[in-house]
């Protein structure tokens, strides 16, 4: 991943299901209760998936190993008729495990906004117990 994140700043962020399935190779449709407490403290949001790649992302973001993205979905009514908007978050991992999240980066696949929700990530479960 290259793109650039619209803040520059990494924040800190909590995701204890991130530590059941970092490097898993596979992509999880997160529960609302396992969100992070940005887009769950959020009425917008409707969809968070979370992508954990064995081998991590490259990225000239950050230094720090890029271990996952999170996929969003959110209903923002004032981009009508293009309701749906679409973006991701590269998550670092540090040394000790603590994780930073990116600002949102736009999406292409899907595309950034469309009229009605997207079908790309409907066939994506919740991460194991």
């Amino acid at each position: 991943m290259t793109g650039q994140s619209s803040s520059s700043e990494w924040k800190p962020v909590t995701l204890p299901v991130f530590t059941r399935v970092a490097r898993s190779d596979q992509t999880y449709s997160l529960e609302s209760s396992q969100w992070p407490v940005w887009a769950a403290n959020s009425t917008k949001f409707t969809r968070v998936l979370l992508h954990c790649p064995e081998a991590g992302i490259k990225s000239n973001l950050t230094t720090a190993q890029i271990a996952a993205r999170l996929f969003t979905e959110r209903l923002d009514p004032k981009d009508a008729p293009d309701i749906f908007n679409y973006n991701l978050y590269l998550l670092a991992e540090t040394t000790d495990g603590r994780l930073f999240q990116s600002g949102p980066i736009p999406t292409t696949d899907p595309p950034h906004r469309l009229s009605r929700p997207s079908t790309r990530f409907d066939d994506y479960g919740p991460p194991p117990l």
